[in-house]
């Protein structure tokens, strides 16, 4: 599909008029009909306020992919991903930090021999990316 159908379809699509998506963008009503005509194209900052006004990914909006996900949507399955690995390292921690003397070092041992085998066997996970705060927490029970 191109930008100009891509574009007719979701002003109306989101009930919009010509006049009515000029007027949000601050543009006129004869600049949205010549994109929708195919006669011109707009400029990066006005496709990302198509991209705010339809919550449609900027790709979507000039017909470069059929995937009409919201951007919103993908964040949120993000965070909510990223949510489920910190409560996981939150658990393990807690269960660590209950560990006697003799069981934080067989956790400890156990650690050192599988990093040890990935690096030989070079099956070692990246950890790219990945930002480890601390928090002093008075009164917190873990």
């Amino acid at each position: 599909m191109t930008f100009a159908s891509r574009l007719k379809q979701l002003r109306k699509e989101n009930g919009y008029t010509q006049v009515t998506l000029a007027t949000a963008l601050g543009l006129s009503k004869g600049t949205v009909a010549m994109w929708e005509t195919g006669k011109r194209t707009p400029d990066y900052e006005v496709v990302n306020q198509l991209a705010d006004i339809f919550d449609r990914r900027i790709d979507y909006i000039l017909g470069y992919s059929d995937d009409a996900t919201s951007p919103k949507l993908l964040e949120e399955v993000e965070q909510s991903g990223e949510w489920e690995t910190q409560s996981e390292l939150i658990d393990i921690f807690r269960q660590y930090i209950r560990l006697d003397a003799y069981g934080k070092m067989n956790v400890n041992a156990l650690i050192n021999r599988e990093t040890t085998r990935c690096q030989d066997q070079n099956t070692e996970e990246s950890a790219s990316g990945i930002i480890i705060g601390t928090k002093a927490l008075k009164g917190v029970d873990l």
